[in-house]
């Protein structure tokens, strides 16, 4: 379901509402918000979302109540320091690009077909122009799919491509951070274009479909897991052949399947968009369920263990054939982020917090441990002690 403030946006425009979208596009340094911030204001001052608050959005008030009433989009500066004129104790030091757009109500229909596309669990992304030399360019949006096609405003062949290219790569990276891309635009070096702009600004925003969590194992660390990973907008499905476990009773949150976990999980239509965590009630069931998993498309896969027992499942699977060490670098294993957890809910937020770096895309370094134990480095620990 998408209901956000694109969602109240179709439904002001059906209401015949006039109102104005404001949109974070950029940041650099301190700021309240980050890109993809919005808020909706309407013509008698009320405010529907947040881009962050004070200064940033006073000022943006101010400037989306003149858009609606002289019907201009604009794109513009802010720069939060001790300069800027506001009295109220928020000096961030950074800077923002807002862009104000009072005629996003022409984007309704394509702002409909966004929201079936992200509920059928489609990628796909919406390309904003905040900023071209044609001012009647400015607030053109497109849909584009994977396959690059789009469907919206018709912009210029060699703007569409570049943005086609741009988002291809997005989608390939499976990052929902937003980007405000810039295409340079060719003159003829006649001196005729001479004071024009020389770029496209294009916002571009990358919708995913909701991930999917499938946990192998309903245990104290699963079933808590599955309840604050379903908070946290994922799709839970918890599988286990206990009944008193892997019920809906007890994780009202999650699908549960009461089943086999071998074979469900053998055959769990996974996607690029699956994040899978293996915590069964012991050695001989995660190395399985690792097994079936590690060949697929999965985004993530972690399983939970010490390190002599995923050396040991390690070196069983490569002396086995059944994986190479490049194919369990994948594997995040000991799973979570070194938070010094020691009780069930704290070691289920180690891992989840784990899930939500990987979905966002953060850098290993940035998450304070490796992606995984390599094969190669735990063969090597075995093969000292021996």
């Amino acid at each position: 379901m998408m209901k956000d403030i694109y969602t109240e946006a179709v439904e002001l425009t059906e209401k015949e509402q006039p109102f104005a979208l404001a949109t974070v596009v950029y940041t650099s340094g301190s700021t309240p918000q980050k890109p993809g911030a919005k808020a909706i204001f309407l013509p008698h001052g009320e405010i529907r979302g947040t881009i962050g608050g004070g200064c940033l959005e006073a000022e943006s008030r101010l400037r989306a109540l003149d858009a609606i009433r002289s019907g201009r989009r604009l794109l513009f500066d802010l720069h939060l320091d001790d300069d800027f004129g506001w009295d109220d104790g928020l000096i961030c030091g950074g800077t923002a690009k807002i862009f104000i757009d009072p005629h996003a109500d022409q984007s309704a229909p394509l702002l409909r077909q966004l929201a079936q596309a992200v509920e059928s669990k489609q990628r796909v992304a919406l390309a904003t122009v905040v900023d071209a030399p044609d001012p009647d360019l400015v607030g053109a949006r497109a849909l584009v799919q994977t396959d690059g096609s789009m469907t919206g405003h018709l912009m210029e062949p060699a703007l569409r491509d570049a943005i086609a290219a741009r988002v291809s790569a997005l989608f390939e990276k499976a990052t929902e951070k937003p980007e405000l891309f810039y295409f340079p635009i060719h003159r003829d070096g006649n001196g005729h274009d001479a004071g024009r702009k020389t770029q496209y600004a294009v916002y571009l925003e990358i919708f995913l479909p909701r991930p999917t969590l499938l946990i192998a194992g309903a245990g104290h660390i699963g079933a808590t897991l599955a309840r604050l990973a379903a908070q946290c907008d994922f799709d839970v499905t918890l599988v286990d052949d206990r009944p008193d476990l892997c019920n809906p009773q007890r994780v009202p949150e999650a699908h549960c399947v009461c089943a086999d976990i071998v074979e469900t999980c053998r055959h769990f239509p996974v996607t690029p968009d699956t994040f899978i965590v293996i915590v069964t009630r012991g050695h001989r069931h995660d190395a399985q369920v690792l097994r079936e998993v590690i060949h697929t498309p999965a985004r993530y896969i972690g399983m939970i263990g010490s390190r002599r027992k995923i050396t040991l499942i390690y070196k069983e699977m490569v002396e086995e054939g059944i994986a190479t060490e490049a194919d369990l670098q994948r594997v995040h294993s000991p799973i979570g982020l070194h938070i010094g957890s020691l009780l069930v809910p704290e070691i289920a937020v180690s891992i989840l917090a784990e899930l939500i770096a990987i979905r966002r895309g953060v850098p290993p370094e940035s998450m304070g441990k490796p992606m995984s134990f390599t094969a190669e480095l735990l063969l090597r620990e075995q093969a000292k002690v021996r």
